[in-house]
């Protein structure tokens, strides 16, 4: 099953987070809202704590999420997900909508994306944990990656020690392998008509300024914020802003309001 953190008591909120991220990455702002919900942090399959599998969908990682809710007792959430975990978080709440009280996307359109991971992807792989003996020895190695710093260190989270040995958390044989899976689209005919929030990064290129008419196509009652001064990772740029934007919508949704 999932692993994940649980804070607080209250309507359930499960938050997913992106590809090559854990839960760990929403902790900060998971404890915050768990003032007023149930802060379910879920680490996906092939990453964090989660069990490892051989393939990666996001069809298999929305049965993942549902196995979670049963066995939590939980009949339905509201459910965050950001980027892959945004992806994660429409296929649940289109293949399972009875079990989504509300949705809310952080910077990833049900639309398809290109391959894009191939430098971190090809920067992971390169480097072998295993042959260090100090943490700081791996780091300084990653360095020469190529990557930008903020990048390296947002990937050098998943490097843990594993007895005396130095691995990676994530999955990288078969995120690697399963790569285009993470760009591929929701189905055409994919269909949530709960309340809905699409939340962007002005900086960011993944959802334009003006989609919430084709954000409709698929959530007919999708809503578009854009979160200033905020790149994809706008939950990091902007936490004041998104813990906001979520209190807000999510508060609206239990009071009836339909998160308008």
């Amino acid at each position: 099953m999932l692993h994940s953190t649980i804070h607080g008591s209250g309507a359930p909120l499960l938050v997913f987070h992106g590809l090559f991220g854990s839960a760990d990455n929403w902790s900060t702002l998971g404890k915050r809202w768990s003032t007023h919900f149930e802060v379910h942090l879920v680490d996906l399959r092939n990453h964090g704590r989660s069990p490892h599998f051989p393939t990666h969908s996001y069809s298999e990682m929305a049965m993942d999420a549902l196995e979670y809710m049963r066995a939590h007792s939980l009949r339905s959430a509201h459910v965050l997900g950001h980027s892959m975990g945004g992806k994660v978080a429409m296929e649940l709440a289109c293949t399972s909508p009875e079990s989504v009280r509300s949705l809310l996307v952080a910077d990833i359109g049900p639309w398809a994306y290109p391959v894009h991971h191939a430098a971190i992807i090809k920067a992971l792989q390169e480097l072998n944990p295993s042959q260090y003996t100090q943490r700081k020895e791996a780091e300084m190695a990653f360095a020469r990656s190529g990557l930008d710093a903020g990048t390296r260190l947002f990937l050098l989270k998943n490097l843990y020690w594993e007895g005396e040995t130095l691995a990676w958390r994530i999955n990288l044989q078969a995120l690697a392998q399963h790569i285009e899976e993470v760009g591929k689209p929701l189905s055409a005919q994919a269909h949530f008509s709960g309340p809905c929030l699409f939340l962007r990064g002005a900086q960011s290129s993944y959802i334009p300024e003006n989609a919430e008419p084709m954000l409709r196509q698929w959530f007919p009652h999708a809503r578009l914020e854009t979160i200033a001064s905020a790149g994809h990772w706008l939950h990091a740029d902007q936490p004041e802003q998104v813990f906001q934007a979520g209190l807000d919508f999510f508060s609206a949704v239990e009071a009836g309001l339909g998160g308008a």
